[in-house]
């Protein structure tokens, strides 16, 4: 089980922060292609614009990234959260000074996340296992879609 959380913590890392070694699994090798690489170069009006009339924000993929993670971190720590999946889209627009305390959030809970599979924390209960295997995907697509947007955006 160790090493499925160090296969785990990799493919995290990758979406996340990016790149750690010369070749990647999904992303280009960019330094910072990641997740919190590329928010960190938005403005908080930026990350607060939909691309289309009424739609999603950057912001509000954030939000919904870091309360996903903080919900997989409950369950770990031996909680059982009972969470509202459309509460995790509710912010869909900050000043600068919340942009930039949103992208410590989500940092620090997947830091957090981290830490607990480093220290070894066991994947007990299928539900434990596959929320930590879907945080994959899910941070992927999410990194996929914010990427788009930023290309919209900055245009």
């Amino acid at each position: 089980m160790e090493r499925m959380n160090e296969v785990i913590i990799e493919f995290l890392s990758e979406a996340y922060v990016g790149p750690s070694h010369p070749y990647t699994w999904f992303i280009n090798n960019d330094p910072e292609s990641g997740i919190l690489g590329t928010i960190k170069k938005l403005k908080a009006e930026e990350a607060s614009t939909p691309i289309i009339d009424n739609g999603t924000t950057i912001v509000a993929h954030i939000e919904h990234l870091r309360w996903s993670l903080n919900k997989t971190n409950s369950l770990l720590n031996g909680e059982d959260p009972t969470m509202n999946w459309s509460e995790s889209w509710r912010v869909r627009r900050v000043d600068s000074e919340d942009w930039m305390l949103l992208i410590e959030q989500l940092s620090g809970e997947f830091n957090r996340l981290v830490k607990s599979l480093s220290s070894g924390v066991s994947l007990v209960s299928d539900e434990q296992l596959k929320e930590a295997l879907a945080l994959i995907p899910h941070a992927a697509y999410h990194l996929g879609a914010i990427r788009q947007m930023v290309l919209i955006i900055k245009r």
